[in-house]
């Protein structure tokens, strides 16, 4: 129940002022008048918004602000996010979130704020995947303040996002086996590249996982690579972590022979291969090109000055992004007969439903096995 107190205030006029007390919760909440009349009819409203049922919390003049807000959902969440999620989050609020919101009362932020910020992304240029992911963050937020009953409602409900049409400059290039191979034929004088790419292209491991990958993971008695550790460029620094979900954490069996010939050998060349917790891959000192065995390999800086030039030399298309073996080697597994759950577990995807998303365009269209079975139950009935 609000209820009205009559103090002193050196800076009000004739020195009274009117407070209006009241409950929200476990908080206690507050709001000064100069009038009282004001003060009493500032009561009745809270009295009707409890009775209403919604929450009184916003009423507060001195109400928390977004960004207040949109730390306490950070802190709340730490705990359960990698660096690399929370470094990315970060970067995101600072940049298109908090310079538009954070100054804000939570209380004050309408749906058509969110509309309008939404529209500005998109006008500023910004890939409508791009525009969702901000658009999640700040989701985030207004959900965390309203399950505290610090809102009455979530004006990012009901915002329409623009539609996410593929870019021709990112959708991804498929290789064939002959092509992964000429690929990286064109890197044998930059050994061992080549068999990176060769790697890369016939297991799907993403690029941090790669990165990450340790002797130890390198498994030739089971014929599998072992993804148990991920290794990540956050802020500068290079950073250990752990695969991207439950399901990432995996064996992907090791399906081409020249690719196991060629792993051995490269394992033989190692001058740290009896250390189970050394790198597989080296990366290259600062400045050359000679290998360091000790240091992470910079998959940007191989698509870069190595990939790209010798995919330009190989005829294929110089738009490759380093992901696209991955996307190839999905493609491969297809075409070789290989059951959606099978690649959606190898790809170390979250679920099937998220490999059928990606890849159902490459499932095989050859009905001959599906037509010859019903046939036979048509006929037998």
């Amino acid at each position: 129940m609000a209820h009205v107190r009559e103090v002193q205030r050196k800076k009000a006029p004739n020195g009274i002022a009117f407070e209006v007390h009241w409950r929200e919760g476990d908080r206690k909440m507050q709001r000064t008048y100069s009038v009282k009349r004001e003060a009493e009819r500032f009561a009745l409203k809270v009295e009707d918004t409890k009775a209403s049922g919604d929450i009184t919390a916003p009423l507060a003049k001195n109400f928390k602000t977004f960004r207040e807000v949109a730390a306490d959902s950070f802190e709340a969440s730490r705990s359960r996010l990698k660096a690399g999620t929370l470094v990315q989050y970060e970067n995101l609020f600072d940049k298109k979130i908090l310079p538009r919101f954070g100054a804000r009362r939570i209380s004050t932020i309408t749906g058509q704020d969110v509309e309008r910020w939404v529209a500005d992304l998109t006008r500023d240029g910004l890939a409508p995947n791009t525009v969702h992911n901000h658009y999640v963050l700040l989701n985030k937020v207004f959900r965390y303040a309203m399950r505290h009953r610090l809102i009455s409602f979530n004006p990012c409900d009901g915002v329409e996002l623009p539609k996410n049409v593929p870019s021709a400059d990112f959708a991804p290039v498929f290789l064939t086996a002959k092509q992964a191979d000429a690929l990286a034929a064109q890197l044998e004088d930059y050994a061992p590249l080549d068999t990176l790419i060769r790697f890369a292209a016939y297991t799907g491991l993403r690029a941090a996982e790669i990165t990450g990958l340790r002797v130890r993971d390198v498994n030739f008695t089971a014929g599998h690579v072992e993804v148990r550790q991920t290794v990540k460029r956050l802020g500068g620094e290079w950073t250990v972590g752990t695969p991207k979900s439950k399901r990432s954490t995996r064996n992907v069996p090791l399906l081409n022979r020249e690719l196991i010939a060629a792993l051995k050998l490269h394992l033989l060349r190692h001058p740290n291969s009896g250390d189970p917790d050394a790198l597989f891959w080296p990366g290259r000192s600062n400045g050359s090109r000679r290998l360091d065995w000790t240091r992470p390999v910079d998959l940007g800086g191989v698509l870069k000055y190595y990939m790209r030039p010798a995919a330009e030399r190989a005829d294929i298309p110089k738009s490759i992004r380093f992901h696209d073996l991955r996307h190839t080697c999905a493609s491969l597994m297809f075409a070789a007969g290989f059951k959606p759950y099978e690649v959606s577990r190898w790809m170390g995807h979250a679920s099937v439903a998220t490999t059928d998303g990606i890849y159902a365009h490459l499932y095989p269209s050859d009905y001959n096995e599906q037509i010859a079975r019903f046939e036979a139950f048509v006929a037998e009935g």
